[in-house]
């Protein structure tokens, strides 16, 4: 099997089982509102940066970012479980800045697009 398809199925597994674990058996209070955006796998497999979106202010960001770090061994405990793999990836979780990013483009775009619309409009009016 090709490396490149190995890693793509891997981290569509990992996307499955990690959110599975984290919704299903970590009773952690500060890990709320989390969604893997998307995982990125070494190329010997062996590390996974866990790219996550935490719906919330910074502060809960990171209260969630910490809880997620110190579940990171049941978590790999728990996919050692689930996943028949010879080993699990080590995995670190990252927030994802680039979703954010688009976020705010997204808001840019739409303001600009707003301001042009009732520019058009005054001209009409006028």
């Amino acid at each position: 099997m090709p490396l490149l398809k190995r890693s793509e199925q891997l981290e569509k597994s990992l996307i499955r089982e990690i959110n599975n674990i984290i919704y299903r058996k970590i009773n952690d209070p500060r890990i709320k509102f989390v969604t893997i955006t998307r995982i990125k796998v070494s190329s010997d497999l062996r590390y996974a940066d866990i790219f996550v979106t935490i719906f919330n202010d910074k502060a809960q960001q990171i209260k969630t970012l910490k809880g997620l770090k110190s579940a990171t061994k049941f978590i790999r405990g728990e996919l050692g479980k689930d996943i028949k793999l010879r080993y699990v990836p080590n995995i670190k979780f990252i927030i994802d800045e680039d979703l954010e990013r688009q976020y705010k483009l997204l808001n840019i775009i739409t303001e600009v697009n707003e301001q042009q619309s009732n520019l058009k409009k005054d001209k009409n009016n006028e």
